[in-house]
Order: structure tokens, then C-alpha cells, then sequence
């Protein structure tokens, strides 16, 4: 998580969010391009910077992420206006105070030519046609205009294509040799006739993400002054005649003054170190003093104020240091008291104790085996047991147990954040008998169990799973779907059934469960 900015304190990092506006202007741009492209997720960014899952923090010198997202809008060239319809995404960074969007990823999303192609010779009328922008060139970015609202904010090279299956794979307005060039404005356009002058806005800016994210909403950038060229490689091998045929109907080549952009939605920005140290989270490791010779030197090590590792230095010659994942000390154990499984129909077993044993095996995985005792059927009273165990005793398999987030959202500028494991073994994580007759009891599924002593570092750590009439909380990881968990008893049929068991684990050495990436 390599960092090139410190902050002196909560006000401080607020104040410089806000000079790092202009900088956050340039995310309009990302506006601009949101007819294009893909975005592959990035593992590990929740909620709020989830939308910069594409931002190429790989790349040398980036130290911007831009995300935008166009909701609305058109794009006339010539004689066909494509309105845009459905969400596009584009994501990019920025090197330093440069003017390039770099590692552009853009979504591909078709858009529907209204009345198709009419009279395109050998093919018929072609009805059903989409067209797909792409990027054509580099975006080149204008912060000055962006946020002034004159001049040209962005220089928009693209291309773009038109699908239907008698086209082919190649049918294209315009090229990379010869662009469609719009050039984008948040203020007013002065196009030759017969198009008429046309405003944009800069939109209303926002900051989200505990401080660290620029959210601006109602963008809008146009052009109406820029030329579009003919069409090429349609139906290939018969191109030759189809392209021609393409144009007339299309009303290309297209003379500047007779073509429109309006890209409106909404644009996000973030420092680049601030997504790279959120996509880590949440993250077991320790907090521990910086050997001497450390302080003061570049990432990657992160000086902190503090001892758990939550306030970055403000001088940048912090005295602690965050290392992920465990040292020497990788096993923990415990035990447990008054374990309950439930179903919503009351199916219990009831246990007076636990002991549990495991291993941290990364940053965000652990294996945990937890052995119950003193466990009866509450219905028979009568002891359940794992084969070959002793009577009330239920032990589990080593189960895999994954960290997440339960909650981490930015509420009135207060982040509330919450974290848990989430326990699972497949086939089943119980399988037991009760009883004289040997009833069996199989428990599958996964469970979340949420975990104390967050943010600190910590001898010990507390699950702990609460339910109610079979119904557990919490039941998912944010924006994750539901785990639950599913008892068959006998030969009945499936329920599903909650655990309630409180666990300490007591690690061979002092660990932090961290999940805020500063204070």
C-alpha cells in the first residue's frame, strides 16, 4: 500500500481532499468517454471505491483514479441520434498533474440506431443495428476548462461501431487513422450553423469515502462542432459496395456543425494510494515500532503516529509501521461457552461449552475446528455426539474461515465498520446422532461471525455468532449474497437454522484486524 501523501490529522486530510478538487475535476472527463470499453473487478474494494475496480494502479506515476458513469444523453452523427439509454462505465488514472487518462477500461454497451439502416444496397434494409463507441486515440484533459466551464476540457478521439450480423465484425465510423475528434466543453459550444450554441455544466461535487472520494453528480459535457467521417469496412469482402451504401443512408461523412455529443451522469476521483490501501482491507497483520534506519524512508513503509497504527504520521517520521499477516505466531486457541443451534420451527441442540484451535494462513483466511460439549437435543434431552466422539461432544471439521466486511459505509461523514469470518465446509460443517436412536443431524452451509477488537492490536479475538429462530445476524457480507446455514434432522426435509455461540481465540502473538485504511 505504498503512500505519497501524509496527512496531520482528520481536518487536515478533509482540507486537502478539497484542494485536491481541481484535480478531481478532471474526472469529468471520464464522462466523456463512457460510450466504451470493459472493466474487469478488482477483489477487495467495497462499497464506495468499488467503482475504481479498474484503475490501473500498477502503472508507474498514477497517482489519480477516475470512474464515471454516463446515464444519460445522445450522440447524432449525421443522420442517426443514438440516445443512451442504459449505464456505461469508464475508468482511467492520472499521472501527476498531467493531462492523459491512462489504462482507460471501458464498458462495451451497445446502443440501438433508432430505424437502422435503410436501403444499404446488396444487404436490404438493415432494422436492427447497435452501434459501440470506442476509444480511437489518447483523452487528453483540460482541468483549467473543466472547472471554468470555457474552452475545450477534453479532446475526445473515437470510433464507432456498428453491429448487426450482415455488417460483419469490422464495420466502423470513422477509424484510428481518421477519429471522430469531439471536443467536449462543460460551458458553451460555438458550432458553424446549422447547429446552434449548446451549454454544459460541471455538476455539484460531493466527498464521499470517509474524506477520501470526489463525487461530482449532474455532468454534462457537449460538442456540436465537430466532423464525422464516412464509414468503413462493412461487410467485408463486399465493403467496396456496402460502405458507400452504409454512408447514404447514414448521412456521412458528416460536415462539423451537423453532429451533437451530451454525455450526462456522474464521475468519481480518489488518490490512487487511498483505493490501493482500501482494496487491502479489511487485513490481518501487526502494527509494530519501525526499526531504526526506517523512518522517514519511502514506501513501503507506512509511518504511523500510533501504536494501532490508525493515524499516519504528520511529519512523515511516524514510529510505527503496519506489516501484513502474522509474524512467528500464526496459531491460535480458546473456548467457548452456551452454544445454541435453532431452526424457526425451535429444533435446538443446546451445548454448555466449546473449545476451539486453528491457524492464520493470510491476510484474510484462517482455518478454525471448533469441539462442543455438554450438547443435547432440547426436545429429548438426550445426548448428540460426532461418530466416534463421547456423548454431548460435536466436533467440527476444520472449517475455512474467510475475513470481510459487514458493514463499512460512510454515514454523515462518520465511517461505521464492522467485520466478521465467514465459517464453511463442504460437505457440511456438523454432522452428528442424538438420542438412543441415533437420529441423524447434518448442518451445512456457512455462517458469519462477527469479531471484536478491531483497529488495535489484540492478544485475543471474540466470534461472535448470534441467531434467532433460525435466522442468523448478519447473514451476508456487505453487497455479498446471503450465507445460512441448513440442519436435516432424520429423515426430514432441509431448514434452515441459526448458530449462537460466542468463541475466543487467543493468538500465539499480538495481531490487529485492520479496516480503515487511515485516520
Amino acid at each position: 500500500m505504498p503512500r505519497s501523501t501524509i496527512f496531520e490529522d482528520r481536518a487536515l486530510r478533509l482540507a486537502q481532499a478539497r484542494v485536491r478538487t481541481v484535480a478531481a475535476m478532471l474526472a469529468l472527463a471520464g464522462v466523456l468517454a463512457a460510450l466504451v470499453g470493459a472493466t474487469p473487478a478488482m477483489a477487495g474494494l467495497q462499497k464506495e471505491f468499488s467503482v475504481f475496480s479498474a484503475c490501473p494502479l500498477s502503472t508507474p506515476g498514477v497517482t489519480q483514479c477516475i470512474s464515471s458513469k454516463t446515464v444519460s444523453g445522445q450522440f447524432k452523427i449525421g443522420s442517426k441520434t443514438v440516445a443512451i439509454t442504459q449505464p456505461v462505465i469508464l475508468q482511467g488514472g492520472i499521472k501527476g498533474t498531467g493531462t492523459e487518462l491512462v489504462g482507460a477500461s471501458l464498458s462495451k454497451t451497445p446502443l440501438v440506431v433508432p430505424g437502422g439502416l435503410l436501403g444499404v444496397g446488396l444487404l436490404g434494409n438493415l432494422e436492427e443495428v447497435t452501434a459501440t463507441s470506442e476509444l480511437a486515440g489518447t483523452v487528453i484533459l483540460n482541468p483549467r476548462a473543466l472547472t471554468t466551464q470555457e474552452g475545450v476540457a477534453t479532446s475526445l478521439p473515437m470510433k464507432v461501431k456498428l453491429d448487426n450480423p450482415l455488417l460483419g465484425s469490422t464495420c466502423y465510423i470513422g477509424s484510428d487513422a481518421q477519429p471522430i475528434v469531439a471536443q467536449l466543453t462543460t460551458g458553451t459550444t460555438s458550432p458553424p450553423s446549422p447547429n446552434t450554441p449548446i451549454t454544459g455544466s460541471a455538476g455539484t461535487i460531493v466527498i464521499e469515502g470517509d474524506g477520501k472520494i470526489n463525487s461530482f453528480s449532474n455532468t454534462s459535457l457537449v460538442d456540436n462542432a465537430f466532423a464525422a467521417p464516412g464509414v468503413n469496412g462493412c461487410a467485408e469482402p463486399a465493403s467496396l459496395v456496402v460502405d458507400p451504401a452504409v454512408d447514404l443512408s447514414a448521412g456521412l461523412p458528416a460536415a462539423a456543425g451537423t453532429n451533437t455529443a451530451i454525455l450526462n451522469g456522474t464521475i468519481k476521483q480518489a488518490g490512487s494510494v487511498d483505493v490501493q490501501a482500501e482494496a487491502a482491507l479489511p487485513e490481518l497483520g501487526r502494527c509494530v515500532k519501525i526499526a531504526k534506519g526506517k523512518q522517514g524512508v519511502a514506501p513501503p513503509y507506512y509511518e504511523f503516529e500510533n501504536s494501532a497504527c490508525t493515524y499516519r504520521a504528520s511529519t512523515g517520521f511516524g514510529k510505527y509501521e503496519f506489516i501484513p499477516g502474522t509474524g512467528a505466531g500464526k496459531r491460535f486457541t480458546g473456548t467457548g461457552l452456551n452454544a445454541k443451534l435453532e431452526t424457526a420451527s425451535k429444533a435446538k441442540i443446546s451445548c454448555t461449552g466449546s473449545t476451539n484451535a486453528g491457524e492464520y494462513t493470510g491476510t484474510r483466511s484462517a482455518t478454525l475446528s471448533v469441539t462442543f460439549t455438554g450438547c443435547v437435543g432440547l426436545a429429548s434431552k438426550e445426548a448428540c455426539q460426532s461418530a466416534g466422539a463421547a456423548p454431548g461432544e460435536i466436533s467440527t471439521p476444520s472449517l475455512a474461515a474467510e475475513l470481510g466486511f459487514i458493514k463499512n459505509e460512510d454515514v454523515a461523514n462518520v465511517l461505521q465498520v464492522s467485520v466478521g469470518w465467514d465459517l464453511k465446509h463442504d460437505p457440511a460443517i456438523i454432522s452428528a446422532t442424538c438420542g438412543a436412536s441415533n437420529e441423524p443431524v447434518v448442518v451445512s452451509g456457512s455462517v458469519i461471525a462477527p469479531i471484536s477488537a478491531i483497529d488495535k492490536m489484540a492478544s485475543a479475538f471474540s466470534l461472535n455468532a448470534k441467531a434467532s429462530a433460525g435466522k442468523q445476524a448478519p447473514e451476508a457480507f456487505e453487497e455479498q449474497p446471503n450465507d445460512t446455514l441448513t440442519a436435516t434432522f432424520g429423515s426430514g426435509s432441509g431448514e434452515q437454522i441459526g448458530l449462537t455461540t460466542t468463541e475466543k481465540l487467543t493468538n500465539e502473538e499480538k495481531l490487529e484486524i485492520k479496516v480503515k485504511a487511515e485516520g
